[in-house]
Protein backbone atom coordinates (compact mmCIF):
# COMPACT_ATOMS: atom_id res chain seq x y z
CA UNK A 1 0.00 0.00 0.00
CA UNK A 2 1.24 3.42 -1.05
CA UNK A 3 2.27 5.63 2.28
CA UNK A 4 -0.22 8.36 1.63
CA UNK A 5 -3.40 6.12 1.07
CA UNK A 6 -5.15 8.23 3.75
CA UNK A 7 -4.07 11.66 1.33
CA UNK A 8 -6.40 14.07 0.64
CA UNK A 9 -7.85 13.13 -2.41
CA UNK A 10 -7.06 16.56 -4.21
CA UNK A 11 -3.29 15.89 -3.60
CA UNK A 12 -3.22 12.51 -5.66
CA UNK A 13 -3.60 14.41 -8.63
CA UNK A 14 -0.09 16.29 -7.66
CA UNK A 15 2.06 13.65 -7.18
CA UNK A 16 0.89 10.77 -10.19
CA UNK A 17 0.20 10.19 -13.50
CA UNK A 18 -3.11 8.59 -13.68
CA UNK A 19 -3.09 5.80 -15.63
CA UNK A 20 0.79 5.00 -14.79
CA UNK A 21 -0.56 4.40 -11.31
CA UNK A 22 -4.00 3.74 -11.33
CA UNK A 23 -3.24 0.11 -9.96
CA UNK A 24 -2.03 1.76 -6.36
CA UNK A 25 -4.76 4.04 -6.43
CA UNK A 26 -7.53 1.23 -6.06
CA UNK A 27 -6.96 1.37 -2.28
CA UNK A 28 -8.20 5.03 -1.83
CA UNK A 29 -12.28 4.58 -2.06
CA UNK A 30 -11.95 8.71 -1.91
CA UNK A 31 -10.33 8.57 -5.08
CA UNK A 32 -13.72 7.35 -6.88
CA UNK A 33 -15.58 10.27 -7.68
CA UNK A 34 -12.52 11.60 -9.92
CA UNK A 35 -12.54 8.40 -12.35
CA UNK A 36 -15.96 7.57 -12.01
CA UNK A 37 -18.28 10.36 -13.26
CA UNK A 38 -21.08 10.87 -15.94
CA UNK A 39 -18.47 11.57 -18.61
CA UNK A 40 -16.75 8.74 -17.95
CA UNK A 41 -20.02 6.57 -18.02
CA UNK A 42 -20.91 8.58 -21.42
CA UNK A 43 -17.52 7.51 -22.67
CA UNK A 44 -17.24 3.98 -21.37
CA UNK A 45 -13.59 5.01 -20.02
CA UNK A 46 -11.18 2.31 -19.79
CA UNK A 47 -10.82 3.75 -16.02
CA UNK A 48 -14.10 1.48 -14.99
CA UNK A 49 -12.56 -1.32 -16.04
CA UNK A 50 -10.63 -1.01 -12.41
CA UNK A 51 -14.08 -1.30 -10.20
CA UNK A 52 -14.33 -4.77 -9.72
CA UNK A 53 -10.12 -4.63 -7.95
CA UNK A 54 -11.31 -0.68 -6.05
CA UNK A 55 -11.68 -0.93 -2.43
CA UNK A 56 -15.30 -0.62 -0.99
CA UNK A 57 -16.52 3.44 -0.84
CA UNK A 58 -18.78 4.42 1.44
CA UNK A 59 -22.92 3.59 1.44
CA UNK A 60 -23.08 7.33 0.81
CA UNK A 61 -20.81 7.46 -2.18
CA UNK A 62 -22.58 4.59 -3.34
CA UNK A 63 -25.58 5.85 -3.36
CA UNK A 64 -24.52 8.71 -5.94
CA UNK A 65 -23.37 5.84 -8.50
CA UNK A 66 -27.64 5.24 -8.53
CA UNK A 67 -28.64 8.52 -9.54
CA UNK A 68 -29.60 8.75 -13.30
CA UNK A 69 -26.59 10.74 -14.41
CA UNK A 70 -24.53 7.29 -14.07
CA UNK A 71 -27.51 5.37 -16.03
CA UNK A 72 -27.21 1.87 -14.53
CA UNK A 73 -23.59 1.21 -16.30
CA UNK A 74 -23.18 -2.65 -15.62
CA UNK A 75 -19.75 -1.61 -14.30
CA UNK A 76 -20.51 1.02 -11.64
CA UNK A 77 -23.57 -0.98 -10.51
CA UNK A 78 -21.67 -4.17 -10.45
CA UNK A 79 -19.66 -2.18 -7.79
CA UNK A 80 -22.37 -0.29 -6.24
CA UNK A 81 -23.81 -3.57 -5.64
CA UNK A 82 -20.99 -5.12 -3.91
CA UNK A 83 -20.20 -1.93 -1.51
CA UNK A 84 -24.15 -2.43 -0.32
CA UNK A 85 -23.49 -6.25 0.07
CA UNK A 86 -20.25 -5.49 2.07
CA UNK A 87 -22.38 -3.39 4.88
CA UNK A 88 -24.72 -5.53 7.25
CA UNK A 89 -28.56 -5.15 6.21
CA UNK A 90 -29.21 -3.58 9.37
CA UNK A 91 -26.75 -0.60 8.72
CA UNK A 92 -28.36 0.08 5.48
CA UNK A 93 -32.15 0.62 6.74
CA UNK A 94 -30.85 3.89 7.60
CA UNK A 95 -30.67 5.00 3.58
CA UNK A 96 -34.31 3.13 2.94
CA UNK A 97 -35.59 6.07 1.48
CA UNK A 98 -33.19 6.75 -1.11
CA UNK A 99 -32.76 3.15 -2.04
CA UNK A 100 -36.75 3.05 -2.34
CA UNK A 101 -36.01 5.89 -4.63
CA UNK A 102 -33.64 4.79 -6.96
CA UNK A 103 -36.01 1.90 -7.52
CA UNK A 104 -37.34 4.82 -10.13
CA UNK A 105 -33.72 4.34 -12.40
CA UNK A 106 -33.30 0.46 -12.18
CA UNK A 107 -34.21 -0.45 -15.30
CA UNK A 108 -32.07 -3.43 -15.11
CA UNK A 109 -33.85 -4.48 -11.53
CA UNK A 110 -30.36 -4.60 -10.57
CA UNK A 111 -31.27 -2.76 -6.85
CA UNK A 112 -34.59 -5.00 -6.73
CA UNK A 113 -32.79 -7.69 -6.45
CA UNK A 114 -30.15 -6.37 -3.69
CA UNK A 115 -33.57 -5.27 -1.37
CA UNK A 116 -34.97 -8.69 -2.07
CA UNK A 117 -31.81 -10.35 -1.12
CA UNK A 118 -31.25 -8.33 1.72
CA UNK A 119 -34.86 -8.67 3.16
CA UNK A 120 -34.16 -12.76 3.13
CA UNK A 121 -31.06 -12.17 5.13
CA UNK A 122 -32.62 -9.93 8.10
CA UNK A 123 -36.35 -9.36 8.86
CA UNK A 124 -35.70 -6.03 9.99
CA UNK A 125 -34.60 -5.04 6.88
CA UNK A 126 -37.38 -6.64 5.05
CA UNK A 127 -40.09 -4.70 7.00
CA UNK A 128 -38.74 -1.42 6.82
CA UNK A 129 -38.56 -2.16 3.50
CA UNK A 130 -42.15 -3.02 3.26
CA UNK A 131 -43.18 -0.09 5.46
CA UNK A 132 -41.06 2.15 2.96
CA UNK A 133 -42.67 1.09 -0.17
CA UNK A 134 -46.17 1.54 1.35
CA UNK A 135 -45.74 5.01 2.22
CA UNK A 136 -44.74 5.90 -1.50
CA UNK A 137 -47.79 4.49 -2.63
CA UNK A 138 -50.07 6.77 -4.40
CA UNK A 139 -53.22 6.83 -2.41
CA UNK A 140 -56.89 7.38 -4.31
CA UNK A 141 -57.20 10.95 -2.35
CA UNK A 142 -53.35 12.02 -2.74
CA UNK A 143 -52.76 14.21 -5.71
CA UNK A 144 -50.41 12.01 -8.27
CA UNK A 145 -47.91 12.77 -10.76
CA UNK A 146 -48.93 11.32 -14.51
CA UNK A 147 -44.96 10.96 -15.47
CA UNK A 148 -44.10 7.84 -17.07
CA UNK A 149 -41.55 7.05 -14.68
CA UNK A 150 -44.02 7.55 -11.27
CA UNK A 151 -46.80 5.48 -13.07
CA UNK A 152 -43.71 2.95 -13.83
CA UNK A 153 -42.25 3.28 -10.22
CA UNK A 154 -45.92 3.29 -8.38
CA UNK A 155 -46.75 -0.18 -10.41
CA UNK A 156 -42.87 -1.48 -9.03
CA UNK A 157 -44.07 -0.65 -5.89
CA UNK A 158 -47.02 -3.27 -4.77
CA UNK A 159 -44.43 -6.04 -7.05
CA UNK A 160 -41.42 -5.55 -4.97
CA UNK A 161 -43.66 -5.43 -1.83
CA UNK A 162 -45.57 -8.38 -2.87
CA UNK A 163 -41.92 -10.80 -3.09
CA UNK A 164 -40.53 -9.63 -0.28
CA UNK A 165 -44.06 -10.85 1.45
CA UNK A 166 -44.01 -14.03 -0.31
CA UNK A 167 -39.86 -14.67 0.80
CA UNK A 168 -40.82 -14.27 4.09
CA UNK A 169 -44.43 -16.57 3.70
CA UNK A 170 -41.75 -19.05 2.34
CA UNK A 171 -39.16 -18.71 5.22
CA UNK A 172 -42.02 -19.51 7.47
CA UNK A 173 -43.71 -22.60 5.65
CA UNK A 174 -40.09 -23.98 5.66
CA UNK A 175 -39.64 -23.57 9.45
CA UNK A 176 -42.95 -25.49 10.07
CA UNK A 177 -42.35 -28.58 7.23
CA UNK A 178 -38.62 -28.91 9.24
CA UNK A 179 -40.85 -29.85 11.96
CA UNK A 180 -42.63 -32.01 10.49
CA UNK A 181 -41.77 -36.02 10.85
CA UNK A 182 -42.89 -38.65 9.20
CA UNK A 183 -43.92 -42.08 10.27
CA UNK A 184 -44.37 -45.65 8.89
CA UNK A 185 -44.04 -46.89 5.77
CA UNK A 186 -47.74 -46.88 4.32
CA UNK A 187 -48.39 -42.79 4.40
CA UNK A 188 -49.73 -42.00 1.04
CA UNK A 189 -50.78 -38.80 -1.03
CA UNK A 190 -54.46 -38.08 -0.44
CA UNK A 191 -55.10 -36.94 -3.82
CA UNK A 192 -53.34 -39.88 -5.20
CA UNK A 193 -53.26 -43.03 -2.42
CA UNK A 194 -51.36 -45.04 -5.09
CA UNK A 195 -48.69 -42.82 -4.09
CA UNK A 196 -46.30 -43.62 -0.97
CA UNK A 197 -45.00 -40.93 0.84
CA UNK A 198 -40.98 -41.21 1.78
CA UNK A 199 -39.77 -37.52 2.74
CA UNK A 200 -40.79 -34.09 2.22
CA UNK A 201 -39.06 -31.37 0.35
CA UNK A 202 -38.94 -28.53 2.92
CA UNK A 203 -37.62 -26.10 0.05
CA UNK A 204 -40.36 -26.39 -1.62
CA UNK A 205 -42.92 -24.95 -0.12
CA UNK A 206 -44.44 -21.73 -2.38
CA UNK A 207 -47.05 -18.98 -1.41
CA UNK A 208 -49.24 -18.80 -3.90
CA UNK A 209 -51.25 -16.23 -5.55
CA UNK A 210 -54.96 -16.10 -5.07
CA UNK A 211 -58.04 -14.25 -4.13
CA UNK A 212 -58.59 -16.78 -1.37
CA UNK A 213 -56.03 -16.80 1.47
CA UNK A 214 -52.98 -17.94 0.60
CA UNK A 215 -52.22 -21.95 -0.89
CA UNK A 216 -49.14 -23.18 0.43
CA UNK A 217 -47.46 -25.66 -3.00
CA UNK A 218 -45.56 -28.07 -1.14
CA UNK A 219 -43.43 -31.10 -2.97
CA UNK A 220 -43.15 -34.25 -1.60
CA UNK A 221 -41.05 -37.82 -2.69
CA UNK A 222 -43.11 -40.27 -3.35
CA UNK A 223 -43.09 -44.54 -4.86
CA UNK A 224 -45.75 -46.00 -6.46
CA UNK A 225 -47.41 -48.24 -4.13
CA UNK A 226 -47.39 -51.24 -6.60
CA UNK A 227 -44.16 -50.05 -8.46
CA UNK A 228 -40.23 -50.07 -7.84
CA UNK A 229 -40.23 -48.25 -4.04
CA UNK A 230 -36.18 -47.13 -4.96
CA UNK A 231 -38.01 -45.19 -7.64
CA UNK A 232 -38.43 -42.19 -5.88
CA UNK A 233 -40.44 -39.01 -7.89
CA UNK A 234 -41.51 -36.12 -6.74
CA UNK A 235 -44.89 -34.87 -6.56
CA UNK A 236 -46.66 -31.37 -5.73
CA UNK A 237 -49.89 -30.96 -3.85
CA UNK A 238 -51.65 -27.58 -3.12
CA UNK A 239 -53.36 -27.61 0.53
CA UNK A 240 -55.89 -24.24 0.03
CA UNK A 241 -57.83 -22.18 2.41
CA UNK A 242 -60.77 -20.15 2.34
CA UNK A 243 -62.08 -22.09 -0.58
CA UNK A 244 -65.17 -24.21 -0.91
CA UNK A 245 -62.80 -27.02 -2.88
CA UNK A 246 -66.44 -29.59 -3.35
CA UNK A 247 -67.07 -26.89 -6.28
CA UNK A 248 -64.01 -28.07 -7.66
CA UNK A 249 -64.60 -31.83 -6.91
CA UNK A 250 -67.49 -31.44 -8.64
CA UNK A 251 -66.62 -29.43 -11.79
CA UNK A 252 -64.20 -31.96 -12.04
CA UNK A 253 -66.35 -35.11 -11.77
CA UNK A 254 -67.97 -33.74 -14.84
CA UNK A 255 -64.94 -32.84 -17.01
CA UNK A 256 -63.61 -36.69 -16.03
CA UNK A 257 -67.10 -38.01 -16.96
CA UNK A 258 -66.31 -36.34 -20.59
CA UNK A 259 -63.23 -37.20 -20.54
CA UNK A 260 -64.07 -41.11 -20.28
CA UNK A 261 -67.08 -40.20 -22.62
CA UNK A 262 -64.66 -38.95 -25.45
CA UNK A 263 -62.57 -42.44 -24.99
CA UNK A 264 -65.60 -44.98 -24.92
CA UNK A 265 -66.72 -43.15 -28.33
CA UNK A 266 -63.63 -43.00 -30.17
CA UNK A 267 -63.21 -39.02 -30.23
CA UNK A 268 -59.54 -37.58 -30.32
CA UNK A 269 -60.13 -34.70 -27.25
CA UNK A 270 -57.81 -34.20 -23.92
CA UNK A 271 -58.99 -33.57 -20.58
CA UNK A 272 -57.18 -33.49 -17.44
CA UNK A 273 -59.44 -33.94 -14.53
CA UNK A 274 -56.57 -33.72 -11.85
CA UNK A 275 -57.17 -34.58 -8.17
CA UNK A 276 -58.95 -32.52 -5.39
CA UNK A 277 -60.21 -33.64 -1.54
CA UNK A 278 -62.04 -31.43 0.70
CA UNK A 279 -60.32 -31.92 3.92
CA UNK A 280 -62.83 -29.66 6.02
CA UNK A 281 -64.84 -25.81 5.59
CA UNK A 282 -63.15 -24.08 3.32
CA UNK A 283 -60.26 -26.39 2.36
CA UNK A 284 -58.75 -28.81 1.37
CA UNK A 285 -55.69 -30.91 -0.83
CA UNK A 286 -55.17 -29.97 -5.06
CA UNK A 287 -53.49 -32.04 -7.36
CA UNK A 288 -50.26 -29.85 -9.02
CA UNK A 289 -50.81 -30.91 -13.03
CA UNK A 290 -47.49 -31.93 -13.63
CA UNK A 291 -44.96 -30.32 -16.05
CA UNK A 292 -47.20 -27.49 -16.45
CA UNK A 293 -46.87 -23.55 -16.40
CA UNK A 294 -49.51 -21.32 -16.12
CA UNK A 295 -50.25 -18.58 -18.92
CA UNK A 296 -49.01 -15.84 -16.96
CA UNK A 297 -45.90 -17.71 -15.50
CA UNK A 298 -45.19 -17.55 -19.41
CA UNK A 299 -45.66 -13.90 -19.66
CA UNK A 300 -42.75 -13.29 -17.14
CA UNK A 301 -40.41 -14.48 -19.57
CA UNK A 302 -41.36 -13.15 -23.19
CA UNK A 303 -43.54 -10.25 -24.60
CA UNK A 304 -45.05 -12.64 -27.16
CA UNK A 305 -48.28 -14.37 -27.50
CA UNK A 306 -48.92 -18.42 -27.44
CA UNK A 307 -47.87 -18.06 -31.08
CA UNK A 308 -44.41 -17.10 -30.99
CA UNK A 309 -44.09 -18.55 -27.14
CA UNK A 310 -45.50 -22.35 -29.20
CA UNK A 311 -42.13 -21.26 -31.97
CA UNK A 312 -39.78 -20.43 -28.90
CA UNK A 313 -41.00 -24.22 -27.57
CA UNK A 314 -41.26 -26.00 -30.15
CA UNK A 315 -39.56 -24.68 -33.39
CA UNK A 316 -40.68 -22.89 -36.79
CA UNK A 317 -44.23 -23.02 -37.80
CA UNK A 318 -44.61 -25.87 -39.95
CA UNK A 319 -41.31 -28.13 -38.14
CA UNK A 320 -43.19 -31.89 -36.77
CA UNK A 321 -42.30 -30.51 -33.45
CA UNK A 322 -44.27 -26.87 -33.45
CA UNK A 323 -47.16 -29.02 -35.47
CA UNK A 324 -47.38 -31.69 -33.02
CA UNK A 325 -47.69 -29.04 -30.06
CA UNK A 326 -50.33 -26.87 -32.14
CA UNK A 327 -52.42 -30.49 -32.41
CA UNK A 328 -52.37 -31.01 -29.11
CA UNK A 329 -53.68 -27.38 -28.42
CA UNK A 330 -56.45 -27.73 -30.91
CA UNK A 331 -57.28 -31.21 -29.44
CA UNK A 332 -57.18 -30.12 -25.73
CA UNK A 333 -58.68 -26.84 -26.76
CA UNK A 334 -62.08 -28.03 -28.30
CA UNK A 335 -61.62 -30.96 -25.05
CA UNK A 336 -62.41 -27.92 -22.84
CA UNK A 337 -64.47 -25.88 -24.76
CA UNK A 338 -66.61 -28.39 -24.71
CA UNK A 339 -66.66 -28.84 -20.84
CA UNK A 340 -66.78 -25.02 -20.75
CA UNK A 341 -70.31 -25.01 -22.75
CA UNK A 342 -71.69 -27.29 -19.96
CA UNK A 343 -70.18 -26.14 -16.85
CA UNK A 344 -69.79 -22.10 -17.55
CA UNK A 345 -66.77 -21.70 -15.64
CA UNK A 346 -65.81 -18.02 -15.34
CA UNK A 347 -62.93 -16.51 -13.85
CA UNK A 348 -60.97 -17.72 -17.00
CA UNK A 349 -57.81 -15.41 -16.55
CA UNK A 350 -54.60 -16.56 -17.39
CA UNK A 351 -53.34 -17.42 -14.13
CA UNK A 352 -55.87 -20.63 -14.48
CA UNK A 353 -54.78 -21.68 -18.06
CA UNK A 354 -52.15 -24.21 -18.24
CA UNK A 355 -49.99 -25.11 -20.82
CA UNK A 356 -48.13 -28.45 -20.25
CA UNK A 357 -44.70 -29.93 -22.14
CA UNK A 358 -45.97 -30.95 -25.50
CA UNK A 359 -48.96 -27.96 -25.88
CA UNK A 360 -51.72 -29.17 -24.52
CA UNK A 361 -54.45 -26.76 -22.36
CA UNK A 362 -55.53 -27.43 -18.82
CA UNK A 363 -58.05 -25.65 -17.15
CA UNK A 364 -57.84 -25.29 -13.34
CA UNK A 365 -59.66 -23.33 -10.48
CA UNK A 366 -63.60 -23.49 -10.66
CA UNK A 367 -64.49 -21.34 -7.99
CA UNK A 368 -67.34 -19.90 -10.55
CA UNK A 369 -69.73 -22.34 -12.52
CA UNK A 370 -72.80 -22.53 -14.04
CA UNK A 371 -74.74 -19.71 -12.90
CA UNK A 372 -72.20 -17.71 -10.59
CA UNK A 373 -69.63 -15.41 -11.70
CA UNK A 374 -67.16 -13.00 -10.13
CA UNK A 375 -67.66 -9.16 -9.16
CA UNK A 376 -71.41 -10.08 -8.13
CA UNK A 377 -72.19 -12.07 -10.96
CA UNK A 378 -71.14 -9.26 -13.67
CA UNK A 379 -70.79 -11.44 -16.49
CA UNK A 380 -68.05 -9.89 -18.09
CA UNK A 381 -67.04 -13.62 -19.39
CA UNK A 382 -70.32 -13.76 -21.91
CA UNK A 383 -68.68 -16.70 -24.87
CA UNK A 384 -69.30 -19.76 -24.01
CA UNK A 385 -65.64 -20.66 -23.41
CA UNK A 386 -62.19 -19.15 -23.69
CA UNK A 387 -60.72 -18.32 -27.24
CA UNK A 388 -58.82 -15.23 -26.61
CA UNK A 389 -57.21 -13.39 -29.89
CA UNK A 390 -53.66 -15.44 -29.12
CA UNK A 391 -55.59 -18.49 -29.01
CA UNK A 392 -56.79 -18.40 -33.00
CA UNK A 393 -53.79 -17.37 -33.72
CA UNK A 394 -52.77 -20.62 -33.05
CA UNK A 395 -55.95 -22.29 -34.02
CA UNK A 396 -56.71 -19.94 -36.98
CA UNK A 397 -53.57 -18.93 -39.06
CA UNK A 398 -55.47 -17.17 -41.88
CA UNK A 399 -57.46 -15.21 -39.26
CA UNK A 400 -60.99 -15.59 -41.08
CA UNK A 401 -61.70 -18.87 -39.85
CA UNK A 402 -61.13 -20.47 -43.44
CA UNK A 403 -57.62 -22.79 -41.99
CA UNK A 404 -57.92 -26.09 -42.05
CA UNK A 405 -56.74 -26.02 -38.36
CA UNK A 406 -59.34 -24.36 -37.64
CA UNK A 407 -62.04 -26.54 -39.55
CA UNK A 408 -60.71 -29.40 -37.29
CA UNK A 409 -61.06 -27.58 -34.29
CA UNK A 410 -64.14 -26.94 -35.15
CA UNK A 411 -65.38 -30.55 -36.48
CA UNK A 412 -63.44 -31.89 -32.81
CA UNK A 413 -66.24 -29.38 -30.62
CA UNK A 414 -69.09 -30.63 -32.63
CA UNK A 415 -68.04 -34.65 -31.94
CA UNK A 416 -67.33 -33.75 -28.31
CA UNK A 417 -70.56 -32.38 -28.03
CA UNK A 418 -72.68 -34.99 -29.93
CA UNK A 419 -70.93 -37.30 -27.60
CA UNK A 420 -71.99 -35.76 -24.73
CA UNK A 421 -75.41 -35.24 -25.25
CA UNK A 422 -75.70 -38.65 -25.06
CA UNK A 423 -74.51 -39.00 -21.99
CA UNK A 424 -77.03 -35.71 -21.07
CA UNK A 425 -78.53 -37.76 -18.07
CA UNK A 426 -75.70 -38.91 -16.39
CA UNK A 427 -73.86 -35.62 -16.47
CA UNK A 428 -77.06 -33.88 -15.03
CA UNK A 429 -78.08 -36.27 -12.71
CA UNK A 430 -74.18 -35.87 -10.92
CA UNK A 431 -74.36 -31.93 -10.92
CA UNK A 432 -78.39 -32.50 -9.70
CA UNK A 433 -77.71 -34.59 -7.04
CA UNK A 434 -75.61 -31.52 -5.43
CA UNK A 435 -78.39 -29.30 -5.46
CA UNK A 436 -78.89 -29.13 -1.22
CA UNK A 437 -75.58 -29.01 -0.94
CA UNK A 438 -74.75 -25.21 -0.18
CA UNK A 439 -72.64 -24.61 -3.26
CA UNK A 440 -72.40 -21.63 -4.39
CA UNK A 441 -73.17 -22.59 -8.10
CA UNK A 442 -76.64 -23.48 -6.92
CA UNK A 443 -77.16 -19.95 -5.12
CA UNK A 444 -79.17 -18.46 -7.80
CA UNK A 445 -81.03 -18.77 -11.32
CA UNK A 446 -82.21 -22.72 -12.55
CA UNK A 447 -78.50 -24.34 -12.92
CA UNK A 448 -79.93 -27.72 -13.39
CA UNK A 449 -82.74 -26.37 -16.19
CA UNK A 450 -80.12 -23.99 -17.75
CA UNK A 451 -77.62 -26.99 -17.68
CA UNK A 452 -80.20 -28.88 -19.53
CA UNK A 453 -81.30 -26.45 -22.20
CA UNK A 454 -77.10 -26.24 -22.96
CA UNK A 455 -77.55 -29.99 -24.32
CA UNK A 456 -80.19 -29.19 -26.10
CA UNK A 457 -81.96 -32.27 -26.02
CA UNK A 458 -84.98 -30.80 -28.88
CA UNK A 459 -82.17 -30.94 -31.23
CA UNK A 460 -81.33 -33.34 -33.96
CA UNK A 461 -77.75 -34.44 -34.36
CA UNK A 462 -77.99 -31.79 -37.24
CA UNK A 463 -79.07 -28.90 -35.43
CA UNK A 464 -77.00 -29.35 -32.49
CA UNK A 465 -73.90 -29.97 -34.56
CA UNK A 466 -75.17 -26.14 -36.13
CA UNK A 467 -75.65 -25.06 -32.64
CA UNK A 468 -71.89 -25.63 -31.52
CA UNK A 469 -70.43 -24.42 -34.80
CA UNK A 470 -72.27 -21.36 -34.10
CA UNK A 471 -70.46 -21.49 -29.99
CA UNK A 472 -67.16 -21.48 -31.70
CA UNK A 473 -68.07 -18.81 -33.98
CA UNK A 474 -69.20 -16.69 -31.31
CA UNK A 475 -66.18 -17.74 -29.00
CA UNK A 476 -63.80 -16.27 -31.58
CA UNK A 477 -62.00 -13.20 -29.99
CA UNK A 478 -65.32 -12.17 -27.94
CA UNK A 479 -64.48 -9.21 -26.64
CA UNK A 480 -65.59 -9.59 -23.08
CA UNK A 481 -62.80 -12.12 -22.90
CA UNK A 482 -60.10 -9.58 -23.56
CA UNK A 483 -62.02 -7.16 -21.12
CA UNK A 484 -61.83 -9.65 -18.53
CA UNK A 485 -58.12 -10.33 -19.07
CA UNK A 486 -57.62 -6.85 -18.93
CA UNK A 487 -59.61 -6.27 -15.67
CA UNK A 488 -57.19 -9.31 -14.63
CA UNK A 489 -53.84 -7.91 -15.49
CA UNK A 490 -54.92 -4.64 -13.65
CA UNK A 491 -56.18 -6.06 -10.30
CA UNK A 492 -53.78 -8.96 -10.17
CA UNK A 493 -50.87 -8.27 -11.79
CA UNK A 494 -51.66 -11.52 -14.02
CA UNK A 495 -50.21 -11.10 -17.02
CA UNK A 496 -52.64 -10.75 -20.18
Amino acid sequence: MLPFCDARPSLIFLVFPLQSHILDLRCIPEALPYFVTPKAVDEDSVFLQQLPHWAACSITQALEFLTPAYKGHPRVMAYVLRVLESYPPERVTFFMPQLVQSLRYDDGRLVEGYLLRAAQRSDVFAHILIWNLQGETITSESKEVSSGKNISFQALLPVVRQHIIDEERRAGIRRELEKIELEGEDLYLPTAPNKLVRGIRVDSGIPLQSAAKVPIMVTFNVVDRCGDRKDVKPEACIFKVGDDCRQDVLALQVIALLRDIFEAVGVNLYLFPYDVLPTGPERGIVEVVPNTRSRSQMGETTDGGLYEIFQQDYGPVGSPSFEAARKNFIISSAGYAVASLLLQPKDRHNGNLLFDNVGRLVHIDFGFILETSPGGNMRFESAHFKLSHEMTQLLDPSGVMKSETWLQFVSLCVKGYLAARRYMDGIINTVMMMLDSGLPCFSRGDPIGNLRKRFHPEMSEREAANFMIRVCTDAYNKWTTAGYDLIQYIQQGIEK
